[in-house]
């Protein structure tokens, strides 16, 4: 039987844009569902609080910690209007993991995201505002051996740079074939 590995992920779910239901602007009682589906088996997620006054513009402002597994390639983010009991499903938007997720993301950044609303039949639906921080893995051993070299610029040349190239700093990833520890 192999394991799963899970990654901590703190996902807010901030506010809607111009909901409408049948073209009609949404008049209050909206709520949000987060889903991850794996492509093993199973899935899970969380859901907010209903934002009785909001209307088309409504505002959650709900954190929810999810616990997602390695293998999950998208969030589920469904917009409802009803009570928890009949409702009906505003708009849907697939957010890829690889959005705050990925090589040169940092560990515990702060992603502040928005995706359009699809309904049903694939129309626009109005836009849900989102943001996103991967907590980091907790790790009582000493950081593992990486192939990154770090090059290190004194502070005092970067500051010429700034000041000979207009205030612009590009950065490259270097990588090296040689092991370095930090």
């Amino acid at each position: 039987m192999a394991t799963t590995s899970f990654r901590s992920i703190e996902i807010t779910v901030v506010s809607g844009e111009d909901l409408r239901i049948d073209r009609k602007p949404v008049s209050r009682k909206t709520f949000v569902t987060v889903k991850f589906a794996r492509q093993s088996f199973g899935g899970g997620g969380g859901s907010t609080e209903i934002d009785e006054r909001g209307g088309s513009y409504p505002f959650w402002n709900e954190k929810m910690a999810l616990e997602i597994p390695v293998d999950t390639v998208f969030l589920t983010i469904e917009v409802h209007c009803g009570s928890n009991s009949r409702n009906r499903i505003v708009g849907t938007a697939n957010v890829p993991v690889s959005d705050f997720l990925g090589r040169y993301r940092p560990e515990s950044y702060l992603h502040l995201l928005s995706y359009r609303l699809r309904d049903g039949n694939g129309e626009r639906n109005g836009i849900v505002n989102i943001s996103v921080r991967v907590k980091e893995l907790e790790s009582d051993s000493e950081p593992a051996i990486t192939s990154r070299a770090t090059v290190r610029v004194p502070v005092a040349e970067t500051a010429a740079l700034c000041r000979s190239s207009g205030g612009v700093v590009i950065g490259v990833p270097i990588w090296s074939s040689y092991s370095y520890k930090s």
